[in-house]
């Protein structure tokens, strides 16, 4: 495996172990929360497609990328 292909190896498994994580979090939401948070999100995605979404994820994971 390049140095390359182990880079991406890594980054994709610290994603999906963030986004367990917050799946986790996610479903201890209230169902009240989970629609605003839904609601939050739902424009980003609409207007901005995927790009706007991964920025929004950077965001919330706190990478400081953008």
């Amino acid at each position: 495996m390049t140095t390359e292909e182990q880079e991406f190896a890594d980054f994709m498994t610290e994603a999906s172990i963030k986004a367990m994580e917050l799946r986790k979090k996610y479903d201890k939401l209230s169902e009240n929360n989970k629609r605003k948070f839904l609601q939050y999100i739902e424009p980003m995605v609409r207007a901005g497609g995927a790009q706007a979404f991964v920025e929004q994820m950077n965001i919330l994971f706190n990478t400081g990328k953008r």
